[in-house]
């Protein structure tokens, strides 16, 4: 794994369903680690779009914030949505694993699926949202 070279302490653990309910991960950037759901971390090593897609959904939260509660605070209503640590760690998911670059080459959402080893509907979410930036 490469992000211990880059984070010398950094921790990817997993978790048990029982433990983390409906929760896919848990990232605390204050402490270097990532857990996983035992089920989302299998996915991921199967490569499950989805399942890769909570990974770098975590990983967005582990380097974007510093704070292990930054999830609490996006409930609030006066909230610009990309001050949203939620919103932030979907986008950089999304940028991730599907680069502006890769989706403009393949914009229907199942080849970029395919491409890109994410979910069909990540892969349209991404579409959907770079037309509406116009970056497509």
């Amino acid at each position: 794994m490469w992000l211990p070279k880059v984070w010398e302490n950094f921790y990817l653990g997993t978790k048990e369903k029982a433990e983390m309910g409906d929760d896919h991960g848990w990232t605390y950037p204050d402490r270097g680690v990532i857990f996983l759901r035992e089920d989302v971390y299998e996915g991921l090593r199967l490569n499950r779009g989805r399942d890769r897609f909570t990974a770098a959904h975590e990983l967005g939260h582990f380097v974007l914030h510093d704070n292990p509660l930054a999830r609490s605070f996006r409930s609030s209503e006066n909230l610009e949505v990309f001050r949203d640590s939620e919103w932030q760690a979907d986008n950089f998911a999304g940028e991730f694993l599907m680069p502006v670059e890769v989706v403009r080459k393949y914009p229907d959402a199942y080849i970029l699926a395919a491409e890109c080893g994410v979910s069909e509907i990540a892969a349209s979410v991404r579409i959907s949202e770079l037309r509406k930036e116009r970056m497509l």
